[in-house]
């Protein structure tokens, strides 16, 4: 059985939010509203850049692999931003906190533009 990368990235952002959210509540007892906002942030943010990628494949999907890499960079300034916004610093370890979300979110976006790359040099 095949996994569309469709679900599969939506069950893997889900998934990290979960575990996540678990360590967060249940093993370092912290404030779940900071946790509950970055990641509707992060949700807001994945989905833009999933829309923004699917339509730059539409459009030039010659420059699928360089806008992936601008969009990693845009994601990374909008990430230190929100980290600033959120006040991580007073949170312990919060450099575990902020960069694991970030290289799963990153991972799962270059995965779906390998796919839709991969799916243009098949037709």
């Amino acid at each position: 059985m095949k996994l569309n990368p469709n679900i599969l990235v939506v069950l893997v952002f889900f998934l990290t939010f979960l575990i996540h959210f678990s360590l967060w509540k249940f093993v370092y007892h912290l404030d779940e509203l900071i946790i509950i906002k970055f990641y509707l942030f992060l949700s807001v943010m994945f989905t833009m850049m999933i829309t923004l990628i699917i339509l730059i494949n539409r459009v030039a999907p010659e420059f699928l692999g360089l806008s992936v890499i601008g969009l990693i960079l845009l994601k990374f300034g909008l990430m230190y931003l929100i980290r600033k916004k959120l006040n991580f610093e007073v949170i312990p370890g919060y450099k575990f906190h902020f960069i694991i979300p970030y290289f799963v979110l990153t991972t799962l976006l270059t995965y779906y533009a390998i796919k839709l790359i991969n799916h243009d040099k098949k037709q």
